[in-house]
């Protein structure tokens, strides 16, 4: 005798802010936030820490693994644990496509400047191209062996705005980190790997390309992060001789070694971005503190480098009269090596955000790349998700125009506001039901909530200890939890008191 048995169906999802599997990312507008929450994407007022609209899909039982805003302001793509890649409109709050092409979890989503192509990298080792407009691939980039970490796109020097996402996917480059160790510059008109660094020890897990496509920084897990320069005339160039072959591309290299700057953390990287204003570059660790890098403009190198070589020349004449020798081909090549600018003097360390559990993600707001109202307002906004259900918007003070970080006389970065009264800090333990079938006990590690079953809102808080499990007694007016150190504790709810 076969037994029949009813069918249940999720109603709906709460206590849920931000998944630590994906990231979260700004708006265009720097209002909202953009959130990964497990099979959903949730759209936070950042300010009111309110949930503003749930993105889903009745298809998908996947995790969201990357969200990536487009220049467009209105369209974001998520990615999933699947290997699928969804389109949401933020207008309307649906699906516009749905791209299937990857066998493994998608890593790394990139829009080209257009908005129009869409270029998404997965633990399947591949890099796809998509044609956003079309809703179809385009091609695949093959060449890593590990999972793709990110992906930045580089336009040339002659690139002009591509009429349709044909040109848009055959004109530039894209550079791509992996866990094998390499990154990879690609040119997509020929759509191959034109040159691959091997200089790194270890895995490469996070890339960042300054906006205006001069600088290339890469992380990995040492205490140094690796800056690099983009020569976009050496791309053009070389793309355009295809007569010399591969003769030609042995002697030139796009990609060459600026230099190294020290990090404070000694835990891996885990995400690299530049500021829209491309003035900062922000490192996130894996130690609960993200880095903050101040680009120096070009005359405060200047002087920075004739006080070294004041330096430089004191020590050497203090050498001299002490009855050193030193041959003059050596001072002249010393006189060169300390008038060379590196990396360290251009980026050097400006700010330390410590935050209260491990950081996932970080994004600076879009809408703050003007650089003059960056100045009047102040400070910069950073969004960190962190991987204790909470979402958090720092403030970090820059100097005015005209003024040095030392005549500004900054403070320290501040917590501006945070989403985290909505979920709980840690794995749930117990749950229990009201009789009537109206109230939702959740109870964690030192947090005891009580939700609405039907608007899943949150209506008691109560601290409590490390719970194991939970029941509401007769009447409903009372939850009694058992604890792991083995007490039972009674909360009176009407009261929220022990």
């Amino acid at each position: 005798m076969v037994k029949s048995y009813l069918r249940y169906e999720a109603r709906s999802v709460f206590g849920v802010i931000a998944s630590p599997t994906g990231n979260a990312v700004f708006d265009h507008s720097g209002k909202f936030s953009i959130t990964a929450a497990l099979e959903s994407v949730i759209v936070w007022d950042i300010k009111k820490g309110t949930q503003v609209a749930r993105w889903s899909d009745s298809d998908n039982k996947a995790e969201v693994t990357c969200i990536s805003r487009s220049p467009n302001g209105k369209d974001y793509a998520v990615g999933y644990a699947d290997g699928s890649i969804r389109l949401f409109d933020l207008s309307n709050n649906t699906v516009n496509v749905v791209l299937s092409g990857h066998r493994g979890r998608v890593s790394a989503l990139e829009f080209d400047s257009t908005g129009t192509v869409l270029a998404s990298g997965a633990r399947d080792t591949d890099i796809i191209l998509w044609d956003v407009v079309g809703e179809v691939g385009l091609y695949r980039l093959r060449g890593h062996k590990d999972e793709i970490t990110g992906i930045a796109f580089v336009a040339g020097s002659t690139a002009a705005g591509a009429a349709s996402a044909l040109h848009a996917s055959s004109a530039g480059y894209i550079v791509s980190s992996s866990k094998d160790t390499l990154v990879k510059l690609w040119d997509l008109r020929g759509r191959h790997c034109v040159q691959t660094l091997v200089t790194h020890r270890s895995e490469v897990w996070g890339l960042a390309v300054s906006p205006d496509g001069r600088l290339l920084v890469t992380g990995t897990s040492d205490m140094n992060l690796h800056v690099w320069t983009l020569d976009m005339a050496k791309l053009d160039s070389v793309s355009s001789d295809d007569s010399k072959g591969e003769a030609s591309a042995k002697n030139w290299e796009a990609i060459t070694e600026y230099g190294s700057i020290q990090r404070a953390s000694r835990d891996r990287v885990v995400e690299l971005r530049f500021h829209p204003s491309g003035l900062y570059l922000a490192c996130l660790s894996a130690d609960k503190q993200v880095e903050v890098f101040r680009s120096r403009q070009h005359a405060e190198i200047k002087k920075k480098m004739a006080r070294r070589q004041k330096r430089h020349r004191e020590k050497r004449g203090k050498d001299k009269a002490d009855g050193s020798d030193h041959e003059d081909s050596g001072d002249e090549g010393d006189e060169a090596e300390t008038a060379a600018i590196t990396a360290a003097d251009e980026l050097t360390s400006f700010k330390v955000i410590r935050t209260s559990a491990k950081p996932v993600s970080l994004d600076f707001n879009p809408a703050e790349a003007d650089v003059t109202a960056l100045g009047r307002q102040g400070g910069m906004h950073i969004l960190i998700a962190q991987n204790n259900n909470s979402l958090h918007m720092w403030s970090v003070p820059v100097p005015p125009p005209g003024k040095t970080t030392k005549q500004a006389n900054l403070g320290e970065p501040s917590l501006v506001s945070s989403v985290e009264m909505l979920g709980h800090r840690s794995e749930p333990r117990a749950l229990a039901m009201s009789s009537d079938n109206e109230l939702v006990a959740s109870a964690a590690n030192k947090s005891l909530r009580v939700w609405n079953a039907q608007t899943g809102s949150c209506v008691r808080t109560l601290e409590c200890g490390t719970a194991i499990c939970a029941a509401f007694l007769p009447g409903d007016q009372y939850i009694v939890v058992g604890t792991k150190e083995g007490n039972l504790e009674l909360y009176d709810i009407p009261a929220a008191s022990l």
